[in-house]
């Protein structure tokens, strides 16, 4: 059996690290792309040690010739390629009343135009085979008002549209292509987010919102590989960041409004936030509806032993 080949872009670290050694576990030969040579080296001599197959390319994707000789070096050592990883990519913080345009520029050619460039490569090689998956890590803030990095959420709702309109132009050819979403996942992504203008950081913010645990690289890695084995249009990590997206889907214009009042009272860039987080105010509202529905109970419970009895 020949064996498969996949590619993972942004591999040096996080989920393109943990996605690499998952797949080479699995008997796939894996092509690494990051712009850390050393980082691409060491995984590629732990993969190889461990007794799998690798290959360390550096590559700028935002260089097209760079990308050219991604697919180059690829096909010549393997002959194909099953699966491209699209996880390169780079947030921004920032309101958009003081977003640095050069910067946010920046960040369309990193997460999207790089990921589009990598397809419109892999394609030809893809129809000849006439088989083909193609994934497009994207993110939950693709879906929801991103506050104080919306550059981030645009990019990402870009990248969602492209990898919806290829997965039809590209299905007759075999090829399928994959959005996967995942959420709060511990990389080193906040790390190296770009600051450019006036924001609040993500730890004040999880803090105060009471956001949902943290995934690791591995577990997010593991659902990227089923979403490739079952060829899987969409896949989300965790079911919370389904019910957020799907939320959102579903009423956007209440979600905004929610969104507004939460940012208002819990993390305001102007003004003293709430102490309280929303988890804390949501036990207390959950409490009181508790509360409220025991009490109708009760009262709809006599009415009705009431009149059973005045019957």
């Amino acid at each position: 059996m020949q064996t498969r080949v996949i590619v993972v872009t942004g591999a040096s670290t996080g989920i393109g690290a943990a996605t690499a050694e998952l797949f080479a576990r699995q008997g796939w030969a894996v092509v690494l792309a990051a712009r850390s040579q050393d980082k691409l080296e060491k995984l590629a001599a732990k993969i190889t040690a461990a007794g799998g197959k690798a290959l360390a390319v550096p590559t700028d994707v935002t260089v097209q010739s760079d990308i050219d000789n991604l697919v180059q070096k690829t096909v010549e050592k393997f002959g194909r390629i099953d699966v491209l990883v699209n996880n390169a990519g780079v947030g921004i913080s920032g309101t958009l009343d003081t977003v640095d345009l050069e910067k946010l520029r920046y960040v369309f050619e990193l997460n999207v135009f790089a990921g589009l460039a990598l397809l419109q490569a892999v394609v030809p090689v893809m129809k000849a085979q006439r088989d083909g998956v193609i994934v497009n890590v994207s993110s939950i803030v693709e879906s929801t008002p991103v506050i104080y990095t919306a550059g981030y959420g645009a990019s990402k709702a870009a990248l969602s549209y492209f990898s919806q309109s290829a997965a039809i132009e590209l299905a007759s050819y075999g090829i399928d292509v994959i959005k996967f979403v995942p959420g709060n996942t511990e990389t080193e992504f906040e790390h190296n987010k770009i600051p450019a203008g006036q924001f609040v950081s993500k730890d004040a913010m999880l803090k105060k919102v009471g956001a949902f645990a943290p995934v690791t690289s591995e577990v997010a890695a593991q659902s990227l590989y089923d979403a490739v084995m079952k060829r899987r249009l969409v896949t989300y990590v965790a079911a919370q960041d389904r019910l957020l997206c799907t939320l959102m889907h579903v009423s956007p214009v209440t979600s905004v409004k929610l969104s507004k009042m939460a940012i208002q009272r819990y993390v305001p860039l102007e003004g003293i936030p709430a102490k309280t987080t929303i988890g804390q105010d949501l036990a207390k509202i959950g409490a009181f509806v508790a509360g409220v529905a025991v009490l109708l109970g009760s009262v709809f419970g006599w009415l009705a032993h009431r009149r059973r009895r005045d019957a």
